[in-house]
């Protein structure tokens, strides 16, 4: 099987598989029970709903393509010297999925050589699956989308991240920067989410001083293959760092936030 056929056989693989674990989140938010938490560090949570959603994609994953490598937030990587690395982060905003705000998300993607080659993001709130593999661009529910071709920074609208543990005052330097150069900015609280609002136009770019490889690497392919620019350490081959993603007329801003981190 060439390249190019194993990346379609992943990419219908991965939009089942991120559909089935965010049916799987859901009916554990219909139940109303009570979820048992557990505290990584300050405000990130990881709940039995994210270990039971990594599970189940790597089940799958591991049956359909036992040669390959599987990278999860909860589980770590399952091995070395793989040629194909799958990076899943089971519910990507689980603040939020905690307190039923409806930004989270399902994220499925992975590595060829080491290049992010697949990207498939799943909303189950609003049903809607970006999807989107190297060289064959990319889609929101089978709808071809593109970033902001119009976007500026005195225009733009920029998701920022933030991770606990990191220097108050430069994030705030970085919201001073976006407004004193016209634009707005929103922190959502789900990296992948975030990549995908700028693949989709509705955010015109993104940056975050520090994220890791299961967090963004599905977003990165769908922003690239939306037309936009990505800055960002998945190709150094290390599990975090890092990342700006933004429509070319506002990735000059997205640097310069990326430098004030």
């Amino acid at each position: 099987m060439s390249d190019r056929e194993t990346l379609a056989l992943m990419r219908t693989v991965a939009e089942a598989l991120a559909r089935a674990g965010g049916r799987l989140a859901l009916a554990h938010l219909a139940e109303h029970k009570a979820l048992e938490i557990e505290a990584k560090g300050p405000q990130d949570f990881v709940t039995v709903v994210d270990k039971a959603v990594e599970t189940l994609i790597r089940g799958r994953l591991k049956e359909i393509f036992p040669d390959h490598a599987v990278l999860g937030e909860e589980f770590g990587l399952d091995r070395e010297g793989a040629r194909i690395v799958w990076g899943l982060d089971p519910i990507d905003g689980t603040a939020n999925f905690l307190r039923d705000r409806p930004v989270w998300c399902v994220s499925i993607g992975a590595t060829i050589d080491g290049r992010p080659a697949l990207g498939v993001i799943y909303e189950p709130v609003r049903d809607e699956l970006y999807s989107a593999a190297a060289g064959q661009g990319a889609t929101r529910n089978g709808t071809p989308i593109a970033v902001n071709a119009k976007a500026k920074p005195d225009s733009a609208v920029i998701g920022v991240g933030y991770s606990p543990g990191r220097k108050v005052p430069e994030h705030v330097q970085q919201i001073d920067h976006i407004l004193s150069h016209g634009g707005e900015y929103r922190r959502l609280g789900s990296s992948a989410m975030s990549l995908a609002y700028v693949a989709d136009g509705r955010f015109d770019g993104y940056a975050a001083a520090h994220t890791n490889a299961w967090d963004v690497m599905a977003g990165l392919v769908l922003v690239r293959e939306a037309g936009g620019v990505t800055d960002d350490f998945i190709e150094s081959g290390a599990q975090s760092g890092p990342v700006t993603a933004a429509a070319p007329g506002v990735a000059d801003l997205a640097r310069q936030l990326r430098a004030l981190a």
